[in-house]
């Protein structure tokens, strides 16, 4: 008596309940009449009560029948509910997605992707977690979001990264810098100051070691945390900007920044969205790595 009816002798018997007739309920549960019998016969037994009164062809219920008819009609209508539930979700899914990345990427990269992904899952939850590469990686490795949007980190054994695109980064000077009109020797860059979003950055370590590799050391720094406060201040000449051209598209095309070509050689970055290694993705994880790939084939 302590087991769970099955569900298959309930919709029998409530089959059963309303046509009266072992002929009709195996017509519609598409089963023969020794199916349905044998089911009742079953649930009886399980029961340890008869539910059915049998005159000739037809049946009606005894009281434990008309007992247990409410409740398997309750029975049902939350499995078909919870049916229609699960069926909803596979159309309109919903969730919550938790999102880490650079300050660059938050401002450039992801409205395009989000105002693409919500289309798709406007049920979503989204939260996201600014931070610079470092930082977010590691938020990432202790499951503090599901997926990064960073620059591509030396180390990535235990993840699993989707390229994005790639860029290069170059000085942003004002149109009244010397450098706007004359190209800078590497040696130049010891007496200028630098406007960087974070020393704890990946994008400063990967300019620290292109000088460096080239003899020279960067010395003067301001630092600021937001791509547009970088660029206000490259316009007005209190520094120059190290950044890739995507940052600053509509100041360079109105002729308030220039951009300048680093010397000696290009510094190349590779931006992409990583997960860790071994977790598959779910749909709405997949469709916003696939758009971040689609916004990112925009951006150069």
């Amino acid at each position: 008596m302590d087991q769970p009816l099955d569900t298959r002798q309930l919709r029998a018997f409530l089959s059963l309940a309303r046509s009266g007739s072992f002929t009709q309920a195996g017509r519609e549960l598409h089963l023969t009449q020794s199916a349905i019998s044998h089911g009742i016969k079953a649930l009886e037994t399980d029961l340890a009560c008869q539910l059915f009164h049998r005159q000739g062809k037809s049946v009606h219920l005894t009281h434990h029948g008309r007992e247990l008819l409410p409740h398997a009609e309750t029975i049902m209508q939350a499995m078909n509910q919870a049916r229609a539930s699960l069926g909803a979700l596979d159309k309109t899914p919903r969730g919550r997605l938790t999102i880490g990345c650079t300050p660059a990427a938050s401002q450039f990269i992801l409205p395009t992707v989000f105002r693409e992904f919500k289309e798709s899952f406007p049920q979503y939850e989204i939260r996201v977690l600014p931070g610079e590469t470092p930082q977010t990686i590691e938020r990432l490795l202790n499951n503090e979001v599901d997926l990064a949007v960073t620059l591509r980190p030396p180390d990535v054994t235990r993840l699993e990264c989707h390229g994005i695109f790639e860029d290069e980064l170059e000085f942003l000077v004002s149109p009244l810098h010397a450098w706007a009109t004359k190209a800078p020797k590497v040696k130049d860059a010891t007496a200028e100051t630098f406007i960087v979003s974070s020393r704890s950055s990946l994008n400063f370590s990967m300019i620290q070691e292109f000088f460096l590799k080239q003899g020279v050391r960067l010395n003067h720094f301001i630092e600021l945390g937001s791509s547009e406060a970088i660029k206000e201040l490259a316009k007005l000449g209190l520094g120059i900007a190290i950044a890739a051209r995507w940052i600053a598209r509509a100041e360079i095309e109105a002729g308030q920044l220039v951009p300048v070509p680093l010397p000696k050689a290009k510094l190349k970055r590779r931006w992409v969205t990583s997960s860790l290694k071994g977790r598959p993705l779910n749909l709405a994880e997949r469709t916003f790595v696939g758009l971040c790939e689609e916004v990112g084939r925009r951006m150069n």
